[in-house]
């Protein structure tokens, strides 16, 4: 089958497919080629079809969300990528404190919805970007709370087409990172319980974290980027607490390098940001392998990317999806 009759199952089962779609739009660092077909999808119940669909007829795929943690190609992506984004979605309440969100929300509308509606536990993540899928997938987290510790099940499709429920203890969950983020599994819905908290209190503790974010972050909107670049290193012994791949960064002189358009925020040395419109991909791969190098001669360190890189960018393994 041609590529151009490729996508067509999709197209004669409804869907709607985008062709030739700047990845440059799809994700806040504003970087990336184009991608060859686009579909955009907000309900959990298509995935299982489309999933199918791709897997009968060969269609290389990708799901991804708000693209708020994923530095896309300049040469694009040949094949579908599939942007899971619902906007105005209502949580709905399982049991007393339990409740089933939808994967394709922001992350911060449900954080706000919580806050708002006195239900404590999600304002931890106030702030972090991104969907509540990606969230889910990535173990996102801030002030020592992660997806893991809220999380009650995790719903979705996997590699193999099959919907599938999964336990907390099944997705192997670790300091940014979880098996859902190696295996390919779509997360269509996730279940959280929270506790009965003081809607005013809350509110201030979401105030607070959005000024202090505020004061340390990029707007990615006026400068481009996706957030935190590596993880930060885990502690040697239980007594200890993970160091801020930040405060190695700083000492290294992070915020005066530069590549091509790429540079560092000059706020916080563990953000790569898009200096100018004349940047790329290949830049600030080129910069955090750079900084990456500046921190193993000086500490012996090695830092692990938390971004992750979407098709073949230069002077990095070459990719056919995720990496």
């Amino acid at each position: 089958m041609s590529r151009s009759t490729m996508i067509q199952p999709l197209r004669d089962a409804g869907y709607s497919i985008e062709e030739q779609v700047p990845l440059a739009e799809l994700g806040t660092f504003h970087l990336g080629g184009p991608l060859r077909w686009l579909l955009r999808l907000s309900h959990s119940q298509d995935l299982l079809q489309v999933r199918q669909l791709c897997l009968e007829h060969d269609i290389p795929v990708f799901l991804f969300g708000e693209g708020s943690n994923i530095l896309f190609s300049d040469a694009g992506w040949p094949g579908l990528g599939i942007r899971f984004v619902q906007q105005d979605a209502v949580p709905r309440e399982e049991a007393p404190g339990v409740w089933t969100i939808s994967a394709a929300c922001s992350l911060q509308d449900v954080v706000a919805w919580a806050v708002a509606g006195g239900w404590a536990g999600l304002e931890a993540f106030t702030g972090i970007p991104g969907t509540v899928g990606g969230a889910v997938v990535g173990n996102a987290g801030a002030w020592g709370v992660q997806m893991e510790h809220v999380l009650t099940r995790v719903k979705g499709v996997n590699a193999e087409g099959q919907f599938q429920t999964c336990e907390v203890a099944d997705c192997n969950f670790s300091y940014r990172n979880s098996d859902l983020k190696h295996n390919g599994f779509w997360v269509s819905d996730i279940q959280v319980r929270l506790q009965a908290g003081d809607s005013a209190a809350l509110m201030q503790e979401h105030r607070r974290i959005l000024a202090l974010r505020a004061s340390k972050h990029p707007d990615w909107q006026r400068e481009p980027c996706i957030g935190s670049f590596f993880k930060n290193l885990e502690p040697s012994s239980a007594a200890e607490r993970r160091q801020a791949a930040g405060y190695f960064l700083e000492q290294v002189g992070a915020k005066t390098k530069s590549v091509g358009g790429a540079g560092v925020f000059a706020d916080h040395a563990n953000i790569l940001i898009k200096r100018d419109a004349h940047c790329r991909a290949e830049d600030v791969a080129a910069l955090a392998r750079e900084l990456q190098q500046a921190v193993k001669s000086q500490f012996d360190i090695d830092l692990v990317r938390e971004v992750r890189y979407l098709g073949e960018i230069q002077g990095e393994q070459s990719a056919t999806g995720f990496y």
